[in-house]
């Protein structure tokens, strides 16, 4: 069910050519926050690169041959294997840390200024916001930039009005 419903993420005509395949190569049972995060980002570069819209009506003129355009670290990676370092965590971390650190200074020094509202809600999104911050850094690595700048500017713009309707409240 989780598998149909990823795949209907991806655009109709890719749907349609590399569907099967896509099918075959995910297998049924549980899927791993990694290969989730794989396959969103797979469908949102797929949606807005250019070069898989080609592959695509390439592939329509002369349907034989071509290469996949299934997500390259669905086909790569083994099911339980991470695949960034624990260079890559600690960097994540270090952003974490640094991004709570500063996003709660900067609120408090808002706060202290005259805005208590906007300095509670850049405090409230310390931690969720410099999370999503880290994400690149060792979620995301390897990802597509597109589908890291949708996911991480996405998430940051609704963290954003999520703080902002609770001031409303």
């Amino acid at each position: 069910m989780l598998r149909d419903r990823l795949l209907s993420l991806y655009p109709r005509a890719w749907r349609e050519r590399y569907g099967a395949e896509f099918l075959a190569i995910v297998e049924p049972g549980s899927l791993t926050v990694q290969q989730v995060v794989d396959i969103v980002s797979g469908a949102i570069d797929a949606r807005l690169s250019s070069d898989v819209r080609r592959a695509i009506i390439a592939s329509r003129v002369a349907p034989s041959g071509g290469g996949s355009m299934i997500p390259k670290s669905l086909t790569f990676c083994e099911r339980n294997q991470a695949r960034y370092t624990k260079r890559d965590g600690l960097i994540g971390a270090g952003v974490m840390i640094a991004g709570s650190i500063v996003l709660s200074l900067v609120g408090i020094a808002v706060r202290r200024m005259g805005w208590p509202a906007t300095g509670q809600v850049i405090v409230s999104l310390a931690f969720s916001g410099s999370m999503t911050l880290s994400m690149p850094f060792w979620l995301m690595k390897g990802q597509p930039w597109k589908a890291q700048v949708v996911i991480v500017g996405g998430t940051t713009v609704f963290l954003i009005l999520i703080g902002y309707i609770s001031t409303l409240i």
